[in-house]
């Protein structure tokens, strides 16, 4: 199974919500799972404007260290393919929204996000995740 994260994913995974249990144990399980040097971008700077500076800097860290998280850097074929989402669908995509969906697209992928708006995506699967105001306790 190969899972593409989104920032709020990720985000949901390092906080430890409940909302994503059965992905934190799809990973442990050894799943393939990618993201964007995009997603990690937005996921510094979303989390040192929330939480602060030294937690964006562990949770790049941690996320960088997991074993099966590959993080995918834009290339011209993805941006490439990532303008031509763009394009496609305007203003309803982000310019990052474009670029997990094209890599989704181009690993083969289901897109874990937290962006409801990106059901409207046709060319990968797309599993959208609420936030739960729950922490499990456990966390990568």
């Amino acid at each position: 199974m190969k899972l593409v994260l989104d920032t709020g994913v990720l985000m949901l995974i390092l906080k430890g919500d409940p909302a994503v249990k059965e992905v934190v144990d799809a990973l442990r399980r050894g799943a393939e799972a990618y993201t964007a040097t995009t997603n990690m971008a937005e996921l510094y700077y979303k989390t040192e404007e929330k939480l602060g500076r030294q937690v964006a800097i562990t949770w790049f860290n941690r996320l960088i260290r997991l074993r099966n998280l590959t993080i995918i850097s834009v290339d011209t074929k993805l941006a490439l393919r990532a303008g031509e989402l763009k394009a496609k669908y305007g203003k309803q995509l982000s310019l990052a929204d474009a670029i997990i969906i094209a890599l989704a697209e181009e690993c083969g992928g289901r897109l874990l996000t937290t962006d409801s708006r990106l059901r409207v995506v046709k060319e990968v699967s797309v599993e959208v995740y609420g936030f739960s105001n729950q922490e499990l306790g456990v966390k990568l």
